[in-house]
């Protein structure tokens, strides 16, 4: 079985190339349209559970694509976006399009994708041994949508890592999978 990666839909600030991280709003039209072909296709899965991130416009996604649907819902903030810090509520272009591209900066005042990982990884080892005999879905976020990709491939290069976003309203189907158990053994001096 599986998880199924769903980014939420197009919001007013994704049109206008400006940052959100944190900041809680809402699906535009287009969004809400992206969420109701997402159903199409997602309609079709027998999901057990969704996990979703708490701000707006994961939650508006997820609603529309369940709607109709007796499915166990969790609000889960593990999943919120990345504190993208003194860069929301710029333009893209304005310094965040560069420094995306240095994955072990934080952000100022903010978190770096370091940072995430210890947040996402653990909850995605929480729900793996569930995705094995039942599909799941998760309704999150562009960063946090790379985070999980870096989770279930270990073939990722940088460029993919950065280019390799879900669309907004897409989805990734990911095989549950075990992680290697990776810790230091010893440490000899």
């Amino acid at each position: 079985m599986s998880v199924y990666v769903l980014r939420h839909g197009q919001t007013e600030w994704n049109r206008l190339g400006i940052v959100q991280g944190r900041s809680d709003t809402s699906l535009n039209e287009v969004g809400f349209a992206q969420a109701k072909e997402a159903k199409k296709e997602l309609d079709k899965v027998d999901f057990t559970r969704c996990y979703c991130s708490p701000l707006l416009r994961a939650r508006q996604t997820m609603e529309t694509v369940l709607e109709g649907r007796d499915i166990p819902i969790f609000i889960e903030p593990r999943l919120v976006e990345m504190a993208y810090g003194d860069f929301e509520g710029t333009k893209w272009q304005e310094g965040y399009h560069l420094q995306r591209r240095i994955i072990p900066c934080r952000h100022q005042n903010g978190e770096s994708y370091f940072d995430m990982v210890q947040r996402i990884y653990p909850f995605l080892d929480e729900i793996n041994e569930d995705a094995k005999t039942s599909d799941i879905l998760l309704v999150c976020h562009g960063a946090v949508s790379r985070v999980i990709e870096t989770y279930f491939r270990d073939d990722l290069d940088n460029d993919e890592f950065i280019d390799g976003i879900i669309p907004n309203g897409g989805f990734r189907v990911y095989k549950a999978r075990k992680r290697p158990d990776i810790g230091i053994i010893k440490i000899q001096p």
